[in-house]
C-alpha cells in the first residue's frame, strides 16, 4: 500500500511537471508568433478555454494567460481587440469564483459565455485582417512609378540592389528605390517630398527602426510617418506601409504600423517580410542548418534570395491594390 501511495504520488509530481513545461512552452510560442498568426493564437488560447470548461474544469488560468500575453506584446488598441481582452479579463474572474463550488457551471450557464467569446474573437478576426487591408479603390495608372523609401533594407547591398531591384522584374511599372542606410523618418520626408516630382502613384515606405535605434519616442515616429501619409495622399499617391518587426516577443512601439493602418485605411505588408529574412538567416534557426535556403548573410540584411522573397510580399501588396494588371505578362 504505501509504494501505490508513492507511485501515485510520483505520477502526480512528473504530471504537473509536464503540464508546467508545456503551458511554459505554449506561452513562449504565442510570445514568438507573428502578429500575422496573432488571432490564430487567441483562437488556441480560447480553444484551451473551451476544452477545460466542457471537462468540468473553471479553465480561468487560459484566458488570464491569453490577456498576459496581448498586453505583452502590446497588440493593437482597435475596439474588437480591446473588448475581447477585456470580455477575456472578466469571463476569466468569473470562472475563478466559481472553481470553488461543488456543482460546476453546466448548460446554457457553461456553454453560452464560451459561445459569446467566439463571436467576439470572429469579430476581432474581422477588423485585424480589414486593419491592414486598403478598403479604398485605387486606379492603376500604367505610366506613374512606384517609390520605394526605406533605409539599409531597402537601398540594399552592393551588389545585391535590394527588394526594389528585383520588384521592378515582377511590376509593369518603373520602380524608383530611394532607401538610405540608417535613415530615420524625419529626414526620410524631405526625402519622399522630393521624390514626388515623379508623379509616383505608391509610396512603398520602409521606415521606423532606426528611430527605435536611436531611441526616438513612438509619438515622435508616428507623427513623421503620418506626415508622409498625408503628404503621399495630398499628391494623389497612395501610401503602403511595411511593418518593422522591434523585437520578437515585446514590440516597443505597440503595433505603431498596424495602427497607422487601421487609422487611415493603409495596405500594411506585415512583419512577415522580415522575419523570413532573419529566420533563414546564419544568426537563427533554421536559416542556420539549411545554408543553400538563406535569405541573409549577415542576420538582418537580404541577400539577392531575401530580396527576391521581400519582393514577393511586396508584389502581393500591390496587387491587392490594383490587381493582377499591374504584373508583367
Amino acid at each position: 500500500m504505501p509504494d501505490e501511495v508513492t507511485s501515485q504520488a510520483t505520477t502526480g509530481i512528473f504530471h504537473r511537471i509536464f503540464r508546467t513545461i508545456g503551458i511554459c512552452l505554449a506561452i513562449a510560442a504565442s510570445l514568438l508568433c507573428f502578429p500575422h498568426w496573432l488571432p490564430w493564437m487567441i483562437a488556441c488560447w480560447i480553444l484551451w478555454h473551451a476544452v477545460a470548461v466542457y471537462r468540468g474544469s473553471p479553465g480561468y488560468w487560459p484566458l488570464f494567460a491569453c490577456t498576459l500575453i496581448l498586453a505583452i506584446r502590446l497588440v493593437p488598441r482597435t475596439p474588437a481587440m480591446l473588448l475581447l481582452a477585456l470580455s477575456m479579463v472578466m469571463l476569466g474572474i468569473w470562472r475563478f469564483r466559481l472553481r470553488s463550488q461543488s456543482t460546476p457551471a453546466r448548460g446554457l450557464l457553461q456553454t453560452s459565455p464560451v459561445a459569446l467569446l467566439v463571436l467576439m474573437w470572429a469579430w476581432m478576426w474581422v477588423e485585424y485582417r480589414r486593419s491592414a487591408t486598403c478598403d479604398h479603390e485605387l486606379a492603376f495608372h500604367p505610366g506613374r512609378p512606384i517609390v520605394c523609401i526605406g533605409d539599409s533594407l531597402t537601398q540594399g547591398m552592393i551588389p545585391d540592389r535590394g527588394y526594389p531591384g528585383q520588384l521592378e522584374q515582377r511590376i509593369r511599372v518603373p520602380v524608383i528605390n530611394l532607401g538610405a542606410s540608417g535613415i530615420a523618418t524625419g529626414p526620410a520626408i524631405g526625402i519622399l517630398e522630393r521624390s514626388m516630382v515623379h508623379h509616383p502613384q505608391a509610396v512603398i515606405i520602409e521606415l521606423g527602426g532606426h528611430d527605435f535605434l536611436r531611441w526616438h519616442s513612438r509619438a515622435s515616429t508616428k507623427a513623421n510617418l503620418t506626415k508622409m501619409i498625408q503628404l503621399c495622399r495630398a499628391n494623389d499617391c497612395e501610401p503602403v506601409l511595411m511593418e518593422i518587426p522591434r523585437g520578437f516577443m515585446i514590440d516597443p512601439y505597440a503595433s505603431l504600423e498596424r495602427e497607422l493602418a487601421y487609422e487611415f485605411d493603409l495596405q500594411l505588408i506585415d512583419d512577415r517580410w522580415l522575419r523570413h529574412v532573419v529566420l533563414m538567416s546564419p544568426a537563427a534557426p533554421p536559416g542556420m542548418w539549411f545554408k543553400d535556403a538563406q535569405l541573409s548573410d549577415d542576420g538582418i540584411h537580404s541577400n539577392p534570395r531575401g530580396s527576391g522573397a521581400i519582393a514577393e510580399f511586396v508584389t502581393d501588396a500591390l496587387v491587392d491594390l490594383y490587381g493582377d494588371q499591374i504584373l508583367k505578362k
